[in-house]
């Protein structure tokens, strides 16, 4: 009867560590999660580009064929350069100066209009690059939170909608004072991405996160602002050891689980 009363002991526990050898853990690569933003952004300014040269090819055109029906001389004027400024009335939109406003970390006091349309579409975009790379082995979704973060979280359903249940893996926030993004997963581990001129979703993204932080982190919400002061960022390889520290904890959990259940088999008595 003994061997018997042995033998069942073991099985619970066996059947624990079997779990646990097997166990995968999903962590979030934050490295992936900004790769994944920058070829959404990257995709937008080239885009972007593309138009404006369309543009000026058209009108420089245009400019030309009214030129030669009336027997004169085409006028035309290059495109100045971004970066120039323009001495004489300006010719953007106010959402281009709102943008360029916002990359160069003066945005702050400037309001910006939203654009729901816009923001879904990239919302959309950045979420299928997210789930292309695999960030992590479970689908993602992204949502633009009040305060102006990205959140991502667990999205099984592929819908792009935080439903019930759908935990938040990582945050893409906004740190103005260093005119960078900011990755962060649940674990304390954050990456930075330091965003670049170029294109109107980079701009516009850039303004939106910021007011939205600006206009929800004021008053009574003051005190949690996200402040990365001080903050020290995860190196460039930070994954293998989040993978390997995600592993100890279910490791160490299955074990605790296993102690629970050959204490608990204790309270049973075998007959004669």
């Amino acid at each position: 009867m003994s061997k018997i009363k042995a033998i069942l002991l073991l099985v619970p526990a066996a059947l624990v560590l079997g779990c646990a050898s097997t166990t995968s853990v999903d962590v979030v690569d934050l490295n992936k999660v900004l790769q994944a933003l920058a070829t959404v952004l990257d995709e937008s300014a080239a885009s972007s580009a593309a138009t404006a040269d369309a543009a000026i090819t058209a009108d420089a055109a245009n400019s030309a064929e009214k030129a030669d029906s009336a027997g004169g001389t085409a006028v035309t004027v290059a495109a100045a350069n971004p970066s120039e400024e323009n001495s004489g009335s300006p010719t953007n939109s106010d959402s281009q100066t709102n943008s360029n406003s916002a990359i160069e970390g003066t945005v702050a006091t400037v309001p910006v209009q939203q654009d729901p349309a816009k923001e879904a579409e990239f919302l959309k975009r950045y979420a299928a690059e997210l789930n292309k790379l695999q960030v992590m082995a479970s689908p993602v979704g992204v949502a633009m939170a009040p305060g102006g973060e990205i959140i991502g979280f667990k999205d099984p359903n592929l819908n792009n909608i935080q439903d019930a249940g759908e935990t938040k893996e990582f945050t893409v926030t906004i740190d103005p004072d260093n005119q960078r993004l900011v990755a962060s997963d649940n674990n304390g581990h954050h990456r930075p991405y330091g965003y670049r001129p170029g294109g109107f979703l980079t701009g516009y993204l850039i303004a939106s996160m910021l007011n939205r932080q600006s206009g929800y982190y004021s008053g009574p919400n003051a005190g949690a602002r996200p402040d990365f002061r001080g903050t020290t960022m995860s190196p460039n390889d930070y994954h293998k050891t989040a993978v390997s520290s995600a592993r100890a904890r279910a490791s160490a959990s299955s074990s605790s689980s296993s102690a629970r259940m050959r204490t608990g088999s204790k309270g049973f008595s075998f007959g004669k």
